[in-house]
């Protein structure tokens, strides 16, 4: 028993997040991320889907901005992520393409300890997962993603 004990206690914290409200909290640890990076690969749409417009532009984008967090992003290509591209310099993010074969309909973002998923299954959610092990290969199979992906 103390065995099992010890095993539960050594797993990752996890949340799901259901509400706006909840995502919101879970977008917003990002913005105090010691690394000062946030890794994004995935449907640029559920993250739309995710966060109003005017949260986004209004709220986390300029805050991000203000405290030096930089995003490498990955996507699949669309008018979307073109038009993030074109916006990367003043909102101190990097945007490159999927490659064609590569499909995604969920979004993973990545940061210090944290990776967080973003699904529409059919309802919006977020699970986040802090696990130091689990991130860093997540950061490990993200950064051979972007050395193959698209500027």
């Amino acid at each position: 028993m103390r065995k099992l004990l010890k095993n539960i206690e050594s797993l990752p914290d996890v949340e799901i997040a259901q509400t706006p409200e909840d995502l919101k909290i879970i977008a917003e640890r990002t913005l105090t991320s010691r690394e000062k990076v946030i890794y994004y690969v995935g449907s640029v749409e559920v993250l739309m889907h995710a966060f109003e417009r005017s949260y986004d532009q209004g709220f986390y984008i300029p805050t991000r901005v203000e405290l030096g967090v930089f995003v490498k992003m990955m996507a699949p290509d669309s008018e979307v992520l073109r038009a993030y591209q074109a916006a990367d310099a003043g909102e101190v993010r990097e945007t490159r393409v999927l490659p064609d074969d590569v499909t995604m309909d969920y979004s993973v973002m990545i940061h210090d300890d944290t990776v967080v998923f973003f699904l529409e299954d059919p309802k919006l959610y977020g699970l986040s997962i802090k696990s130091p092990a689990l991130a860093a290969t997540m950061k490990a199979m993200f950064n051979d993603m972007w050395r193959n992906a698209k500027k």
